[in-house]
């Protein structure tokens, strides 16, 4: 732990300390995870899918914390050049601007040591972030010199930062040394980014825009461990969780020594992102194999075409269906439209016999994920 007399707010602490009971679990499942997901085969199909769509939502879900209402789809749709006319230009350029940090971002690779930070690169991330928005007191890339307040009642209490230039220039050399320490350099690389998101966000060295800085070096320092998709997906948890993500600070606060509360509510966050992205890519590998198996015992002529084109047409469109679907419903009946009863309650029943399908009592088939294994 590092304490710092500042001029005019007292003590500052620095601390990595935390009640290793409540977080010791947590951490090596985000861990194991992130080793389990770093030895899938990510198929270069599978890539080009999931990400942009991961960095669309992050973006989004990122300034959706601070109030703007655009959704991930639309951040697609700023991204290829479009202006929405359904949302004001300060939320459109708020969204511009992170798809440019989000650029800077990607020209940082993973590398073997831990990546060393400087007051330019979270300078250059709130610059970009803040650029040719609307703000009074806000300069992009500079600190303000100035008191704010950050917080309400609700999500446990207003805290007032550290309010005068001359602190906030030297608890941010404090803050970048003390990050950069050999001590908080062995850590987890998951504990150190957590670190650096909470402290900048205590700190609150800009006018605006902390908040989305804080956020985008912690998934810098995440993405330069080589942890994959939870430096993105994370804003997605903050969001869906921000009242629990607000006070989560303030509790941390409050303990002043420790930041135990923040961290368990990180790493629930990265074990979450951590589960959802394993299932996308074991979907998908399962999928792919699936597709595999189904034209290899079409090949044998274990399998007709019709019933092929019924498999493949399952595995996009993963329905629970009855034999009279097969007739009734468009999505079936192109392939069984002009096919009899009798011929549709044979396909089932040998694509059931061969594990293919799944039947209940109700006479409901559900394609079978699983037969592979």
């Amino acid at each position: 732990m590092k304490s710092v007399l500042t001029f005019k707010s007292g003590k500052f602490y620095f601390s990595e300390e935390y009640d290793v009971s409540q977080i010791d679990s947590l951490l090596v499942r985000a861990t194991v995870l992130n080793e389990t997901i770093v030895d899938l085969p990510i198929l270069p199909e599978l890539a080009s899918q999931i990400d942009p769509d991961i960095m669309y939502s992050s973006i989004s879900g990122t300034a959706a914390i601070e109030g703007n209402p655009i959704t991930g789809e639309d951040v697609k749709r700023i991204a290829q050049g479009e202006e929405l006319q359904i949302y004001s230009k300060k939320d459109q350029q708020e969204i511009k601007n992170l798809i440019n940090a989000y650029d800077i971002l990607a020209g940082f690779k993973p590398t073997a040591d831990p990546l060393i930070i400087d007051e330019g690169i979270i300078c250059t991330l709130h610059e970009a972030i803040t650029h040719d928005l609307p703000d009074e007191n806000n300069v992009p890339g500079k600190y303000r010199n100035g008191l704010v307040y950050v917080g309400d009642k609700a999500h446990g209490g207003v805290y007032t930062p550290p309010k005068i230039l001359k602190d906030i220039q030297n608890l941010m050399q404090e803050f970048v040394e003390w990050i950069n320490s050999e001590e908080i350099l062995s850590l987890n690389p998951f504990v150190r980014a957590a670190l650096a998101h909470y402290y900048l966000g205590i700190i609150h060295p800009f006018w605006d825009g902390n908040g989305r800085t804080a956020r985008l070096l912690e998934a810098l320092l995440l993405q330069g461990a080589n942890i994959k998709y939870v430096p993105r997906e994370l804003s997605n948890y903050y969001y869906r969780n921000v009242d629990e993500y607000y006070i989560s600070f303030s509790k941390s606060l409050q303990l002043k020594k420790e930041i135990t509360p923040f961290l368990r509510f990180y790493l629930e966050g990265a074990v979450d992102s951590l589960t959802r992205m394993k299932e996308v890519i074991v979907s998908f590998i399962r999928k792919f194999s699936l597709r595999d198996y189904y034209r290899s015992e079409r090949k044998t002529k274990k399998l007709t075409a019709r019933q092929f084109e019924l498999l493949d047409l399952l595995l996009d469109n993963p329905v629970t269906f009855t034999l009279k679907d097969l007739h009734d419903s468009k999505t079936f009946s192109i392939l069984y439209g002009k096919a009899s009863t009798q011929t549709a309650r044979r396909d089932l029943k040998k694509l059931a016999a061969q594990g293919l399908l799944l039947g209940d009592e109700n006479n409901k088939y559900t394609l079978n994920f699983r037969v592979l294994g």
